[in-house]
């Protein structure tokens, strides 16, 4: 299918205009002498998830790796962690240094089954959907995931916040 729409693509030579502006999480850097130092600032910030070995086997499986099938995964998790990182700069994590609203952030992903939306949970709950573990998740697929994993984790974080509640009354 790729094939077909690269006849709507620009031509290399017009696909990037030397004095257009470049688009990074929201970032606009304007096109100047110093624009690739702000661009490699701008990318240096992003949380980055990358394929890894050796963690504590996903459940019911022997994978301690997800090399090889892991990239729409750690992708969307990259997404995710920037949203949360975000998010947490303008509500609750008002105040919070951005060390400490990152280490909170990244925690979230952990390679353990304790984390909400660490690798462990993404393929568990992409089996729960019929893909299979090990084998490569669509963006579609992904995505759903991740919705369902945030469900819940917002589901969590109303208990404990009302057994919070009861057991302070």
């Amino acid at each position: 299918a790729s094939y077909r729409l690269a006849r709507f693509l620009p031509e290399s030579s017009d696909a990037v205009q030397p004095d257009s502006p470049i688009h990074i999480l929201g970032t606009v850097v304007e096109a100047s002498a110093e624009a690739t130092a702000e661009v490699q600032a701008c990318v240096r910030a992003c949380l980055w998830f990358t394929y890894r070995q050796h963690f504590e086997p996903i459940p019911g499986t022997v994978f301690t790796s997800d090399a090889g099938w892991g990239c729409m995964m750690r992708s969307g998790q990259m997404i995710l962690a920037q949203a949360l990182l975000r998010l947490s700069a303008g509500g609750g994590g008002a105040g919070a240094s951005l060390e400490r609203r990152e280490a909170a952030t990244v925690a979230l992903f952990a390679d353990c089954l304790a984390a909400p939306y660490s690798l462990h949970r993404i393929t568990l709950e992409g089996q729960a959907q019929g893909l299979p573990v090990g084998r490569w998740m669509g963006p579609a697929s992904i995505a759903q995931v991740l919705v369902r994993l945030a469900d819940r984790a917002r589901e969590a974080a109303a208990g404990e916040g009302a057994a919070a509640g009861d057991a302070a009354a």
